[in-house]
């Protein structure tokens, strides 16, 4: 039975931010909200949430897991009640109704034995919501059992405060009756608890009610399963429970006891993650109701423009405008970017020494080896002239190689890149400013010391090349640069262009600028508060 969730290390620090922005932002009642959620991760419970219709069963279902009648057999009626139960010593607190509402003063609850608790029942009266203590060792110092109102009440507040409540829950078990689970009512809240993104566990209750004569039981389950996968419910796990019959053969009340357990005992990383849920789920609310504050002003704008479609057309001019000028910004590191790309991709395939040539390269690393002798009578003379005339040759070829494979297609590229800023002084330049390979540089990685191998004057060749190629690349890119500065030039002038026509056309309409503005802090306010999120 799955109790996994996706590992989240919560930022405690982050959702205080959050609350502190929202506050900030004139949301109370989301900065209200927030705060509880860090009391929540104050106190590491595992809050275990049990919605589903009024018939389905639900409180039953929370007494047999107590032990007890914790619960009323029949809801607190109030206008919007939650009960959340605890382990502890036997009391309970009342809230009244006008404490969801937000005010200057915080509204302290009512303190009652249980016994008072029936009688309040009894005798009604509007509360907010119940907190229950009770001897119940199931659910140990961190286990918290939540009931929400039934979710097929006729009574709206009672649908409002049972979502409410999901922000602090961490699993939610819907609790269905036998007959009813594929009701488009059952189908559509149990689709909005799975949008929760919070693990979910789908309770057939009642299943004493099935008869295996009319419809066998692996036949009912596919159908329900085949139900909810078509309304894209995502759940941990589907159970069959009924009290009526405990040994009914269908009968999973004693994994529900075990998954409580389990769910209880593994709660930080499930905690963290449904922390991370509902701070995601009040983000979202805060800034669709900042959207929605905006939009009466944004529709009287609009009409003042003209209509959707002569704003669409504006609004279309202005965004190609605006993304002309995020073109000519970014433009010198475009180009800049480009021709070095270009340019590794050339040095990268030139082969500057190919194997004719590395024979070369050996018979200069051979008269650079420590003992190397040419002749008998005036040795001395005879083996200096042959390191150098081996040195001549092996430049000669290597300075032919590098025209050929580098210096030519360079010239060319460069031609191609720069296009119309491309001048015939500029490639007289480029041509006088190409390095040429010196003696020096292929005396420079020798090792007269080194075995002469295979290994040794491939290895040498490999090390001459890369040094060859980066010289070049240095050339070619500072004369790249100069040809940027022009780019970058234009490229301001270009900016000065767009600007001025933008500023123009945002002139024509004030309606269009401050419709532009607001839909610019609709999503600045959905940014601001994405980046705080843990």
């Amino acid at each position: 039975m799955s109790t996994s969730s996706p590992v989240i290390q919560l930022d405690t620090g982050s959702l205080q931010r959050l609350q502190e922005s929202l506050h900030g932002w004139k949301d109370d009642k989301s900065s209200k909200l927030m705060g509880d959620l860090l009391n929540k991760a104050t106190a590491g419970e595992m809050t275990i949430a049990f919605c589903g219709h009024f018939s389905a069963g639900k409180s039953s279902l929370i007494n047999s897991l107590c032990g007890k009648k914790v619960l009323p057999s029949s809801p607190v009626p109030t206008s919007a009640n939650v009960v959340s139960i605890r382990n502890g010593q036997p009391h309970a607190l009342i809230y009244p109704a006008q404490a969801t509402e937000l005010s200057s003063q915080e509204v302290k609850p009512q303190e009652v034995s249980l016994d008072e608790l029936y009688t309040y029942c009894t005798n009604g009266g509007s509360y907010s919501s119940v907190e229950v203590w009770d001897h119940i060792p199931l659910l140990g110092g961190r286990g918290v059992l939540m009931d929400t109102p039934g979710v097929d009440s006729t009574d709206d507040s009672h649908q409002k405060a049972t979502h409410s409540a999901l922000h602090l829950a961490d699993t939610v078990l819907y609790v269905m009756d036998y007959n009813h689970v594929q009701s488009e009512n059952n189908l559509a809240f149990a689709k909005s608890l799975s949008d929760w993104g919070k693990p979910l566990y789908l309770v057939v209750n009642q299943i004493d009610k099935h008869r295996e004569r009319e419809l066998s039981f692996e036949s009912y389950r596919a159908e329900v399963e085949a139900a909810f996968k078509r309304w894209q419910v995502n759940y941990e796990s589907l159970l069959f429970t009924t009290l009526k019959e405990p040994d009914h053969p269908y009968n999973q009340w004693k994994q529900i006891q075990e998954l409580i357990a389990e769910l209880i005992e593994k709660r930080e990383p499930i905690l963290n993650y449904s922390l991370d849920c509902s701070s995601r789920h009040i983000v979202e609310q805060h800034v669709k109701q900042y959207a929605d504050s905006l939009e009466d002003t944004k529709q009287q704008l609009l009409d003042e423009m003209g209509g959707e479609e002569q704003a669409a057309k504006l609004e279309a001019e202005i965004a190609g405008y605006r993304k002309e000028l995020e073109h000519f910004k970014e433009l010198p590191q475009t180009e800049r970017e480009s021709i070095r790309k270009q340019v590794d991709a050339l040095l990268d395939n030139a082969n500057l020494t190919p194997a004719e040539l590395r024979d070369t390269a050996k018979l200069f690393l051979e008269s650079r080896k420590n003992g190397f002798k040419k002749g008998l009578l005036f040795a001395g003379a005879k083996t200096e002239q042959e390191k150098q005339e081996r040195l001549r040759k092996f430049t000669d070829e290597l300075r032919e190689q590098t025209a050929a494979q580098v210096v030519w297609h360079l010239l060319e590229l460069m031609k191609r890149w720069g296009k119309n800023l491309w001048t015939e002084d500029r490639q007289k330049a480029l041509e006088e400013s190409m390095p040429e390979i010196s003696e020096g540089m292929l005396e420079s990685s020798v090792k007269p010391d080194a075995v002469l191998s295979g290994e040794y004057v491939l290895n040498y060749c490999r090390m001459l090349s890369a040094d060859i190629k980066s010289v070049y690349r240095r050339a070619i890119m500072n004369a790249a640069e100069d040809v940027l500065a022009d780019v970058a030039a234009s490229a301001k002038e270009q900016q000065q262009r767009v600007v001025a026509a933008l500023n123009a056309l945002l002139e024509q309409s004030a309606a269009m600028s401050r419709y532009v503005q607001l839909e610019r802090d609709i999503a600045e306010r959905a940014a601001a508060a994405g980046q705080l999120l843990p």
